[in-house]
């Protein structure tokens, strides 16, 4: 647990900005350009969405020396980004809520991931996006399952606005020895708007302050295309096409020997959308997207183990559990908005997925030879669909006083299928399916009680549906190759969340503070099985119930016209665990600070820009317990809190600020850390980046 001194210091340091921020606000004058967001799924200025929303812009992506999606994301409050064992794939939770109970989706379309309980991964280049925006708590209403902990939306680059435009960027780290480049060109003409993106990223393995971590190298490669033709100012249509693909190694300090390779994670996405405005007086838009998606994933596990037999010398073997998966997605949307008089405006659509996934999983035995070849001691197949029907609506309403409230309900129709072959160990052939529907609920109440001033209060309800893997696959990966068995029984896991927020935005002073309670009832969790056939394992089942509650709290005060700008983001989060036995335990993993703080600093001189940043990370220390007793792969650690010291730099210069410079120098220190135990965190290290635009 964290010292008293850390904790008092956070608390100081909140105070003191607070006061800055009192001393500051009446010298006030409004002046700063609204945020724009899609979150709501209209367009609306940051200060009047009703739900806790965080964006990270086209400017601080570009100015950012994040390598990948993840990276750029680990600062916003409620926020935690997994590395699962590796530098490659990062995956999202919000407000402790794990990564596949956080809806990930790229231009508003859902990324699926049906056969691993890690996450949807967010498999997409920094350098082809435009904006992200992150939605705090449940947004099952607007987006659909998954979205208990919240959604992030990945927003993708469109066209320009002159007839050629372009950007490339090169930089490279020295926390993995890592490159990487990438390119653009993008424009727009009579109604025409195009854009044409690449980029390449290499790294070796992870240098630590314990070493380098073997097998924790990655590349990734991506392609993207936009076209779109405005046949009138309200009416448009366009197509995308993306591809990304991801080469990487996983390992675990814990267990020497044990290793994952993944030689090809790859996402194609192709879509075409048409869009219609003002209609009619009332019927505002119409948006239609189809779109077809492809996830193809290859791993392979080592798994080292002895082997001691009585009366022999003690044997040396590896299991090697492989799986090939891919998961073709269908997806088409239909949104209509309408203003229903002066004061009612109404959001109502369909949404329809189909999600095929195609897998095979088979595991070798090294202690069983047949003819100098590995014995193969699983084989199994599998081939099923899971199709999601879904209605939904949304109103605003404009209530006196400046006051709107919004309310909107989701119903929610899914249909899985699954045929299973399993080819060694048994004949069993099997198959089954299920269907099941939700409906869910949203409300809230926002005042905009001046042009500076925004209160908000909502309750949103949360739903996932469970996946194929939770259905129907049995699944024997990971170190201790354990079973996990499928159930067919499962019912969608629900959440309830309640909070009420403040955001003021002037020229000096900007803050967004929340504060939130949730509950999740019918969690599907694993529960051990000692009956279990053919093996003993663990079982998937609605067992689980959570509690969260926390205050999330991102500010910066502007200083006058020195350009200097002191800033804070902080979350305080405490989170309850109850499993199917009876245990329950606030030891969920989940810190009880997490801060970033600092200075910010910009200005000009001789016509070049220039920016500094100096800033800490600071986290509390994780505490986890599963609750199950006398299993071997039972878990339970303890995580020490960091803080760690950084600094960047960089210069805008050119004719017109085209060409960049940065550089930075992160956990200065050099200390030696790990958010979760199969990795370390990088040491001391120093990334540079060189971009122009033209």
């Amino acid at each position: 647990m964290m010292s008293r001194t850390p904790k008092l210091a956070a608390v100081a340091v909140l105070a003191a900005f607070s006061s800055l921020a009192l001393q500051v606000q009446a010298q006030e004058t409004v002046e700063l350009d609204e945020v724009k967001v899609t979150a709501g799924r209209v367009e609306q200025e940051l200060m009047d969405v009703n739900m806790s929303v965080s964006v990270i812009t086209q400017e601080e992506i570009r100015r950012s020396s994040a390598r990948n999606v993840g990276e750029l994301l680990e600062d916003i409050p409620g926020v935690r980004i997994n590395n699962d064992g590796g530098q490659g794939m990062k995956r999202i939770k919000i407000r402790g809520e794990d990564a596949f109970r956080t809806l990930v989706m790229i231009d508003g379309q859902k990324v699926s991931e049906h056969k691993s309980m890690s996450g949807s991964p967010m498999l997409i280049d920094p350098s082809m996006i435009e904006r992200i925006e992150v939605i705090k708590g449940p947004a099952s209403v607007l987006y659909g399952s998954d979205a208990i902990g919240g959604a992030i939306n990945i927003i993708t680059k469109k066209g320009g606005t002159k007839p050629i435009e372009g950007e490339v960027s090169a930089g490279m780290n020295t926390s993995a020895s890592g490159k990487n480049a990438s390119g653009s060109i993008y424009g727009g003409i009579d109604g025409w708007k195009y854009r044409l993106s690449a980029s390449i990223e290499d790294n070796d393995n992870l240098k630590t302050p314990k070493g380098d971590m073997e097998n924790t190298y990655f590349t990734a490669r991506s392609v993207s295309g936009f076209l779109s033709y405005d046949f009138t100012p309200d009416a448009t249509v366009g197509a995308s096409l993306d591809y990304y693909d991801l080469e990487f190694g996983s390992s675990d300090v814990n267990m020497p020997g044990f290793a994952v390779d993944v030689p090809k994670w790859s996402r194609f996405k192709t879509a075409v959308f048409g869009e219609f405005r003002n209609i009619s007086d009332a019927f505002v838009r119409l948006r239609t997207d189809v779109f077809y998606q492809k996830s193809k994933k290859d791993m392979v596990n080592s798994v080292p183990g002895i082997e001691e037999i009585p009366g022999r010398d003690p044997t040396p073997y590896v299991v090697q559990p492989m799986a090939y998966n891919t998961t073709n997605q269908y997806g088409f949307s239909l949104q209509t908005d309408w203003q229903l008089g002066e004061r009612n405006y109404l959001i109502a659509g369909y949404e329809l997925s189909y999600d095929d996934l195609s897998a095979q999983s088979i595991t070798t035995n090294s202690l069983l030879p047949i003819m100098g070849v590995d014995a193969v001691v699983g084989n199994y197949l599998y081939d099923g669909y899971q199709m999601t029907n879904a209605v939904y609506a949304s109103m605003e309403t404009q209530l006196p006083s400046d006051i709107t409230l919004t309310y909107g309900a989701r119903y929610t129709w899914v249909h899985t299928d699954m045929d299973m072959t399993r080819i060694k160990g048994s004949n069993q052939i099997t198959d089954g399916s299920t269907s099941d529907g939700k409906l869910i609920f949203n409300a809230g109440l926002m005042w905009r009680a001046s042009d500076n001033l925004s209160l908000r209060a909502s309750y949103a309800q949360g739903y996932r549906a469970p996946i194929l893997q939770e259905l129907y696959v049995d699944t024997a990966m990971g170190q201790n190759s354990s079973y996990t068995y499928a159930n067919p029984e499962l019912k969608p896991e629900t959440s309830d969340n309640f909070e009420i927020g403040v955001r003021w935005n002037s020229t000096y002073v900007s803050a967004d503070i929340a504060a939130f309670y949730s509950e999740a009832d019918d969690y599907i969790a694993t529960l051990w099985n000692e009956n279990a056939l053919p093996k003993k394992g663990y079982q998937y089942s609605n067992v689980a119930e959570a509690k969260t509650f926390g205050i999330e709290l991102t500010s910066s005060v502007r200083i006058a016209e020195t350009g200097f700008e002191p800033y804070l983001t902080a979350t305080w989060m405490r989170r309850q665990y109850q499993n199917g036995n009876g245990f329950s335990t606030y030891d969920t993993a989940t810190p009880e600070f997490m801060l970033r703080y600092g200075v910010r600093w910009s200005g000009m001189h001789a016509g070049v820009g220039l920016r500094t940043d100096v800033f800490a990370r600071s986290q509390t220390a994780t505490e986890y317990d599963d609750g199950i007793q006398n299993v071997t792969d039972s878990s339970s650690y303890r995580l020490g809190g960091y803080t760690t010291l950084n600094l960047t730099a960089g210069v805008d210069f050119g004719p017109k600020r085209q060409y960049s410079f940065d550089l930075g120098l992160y956990n200065i220190f050099d200390k030696g850390y790990q958010e979760q135990t199969s990795i370390y965190e990088p040491g001391r290290y120093f990334v540079a980046k060189l971009g122009a635009r033209f």
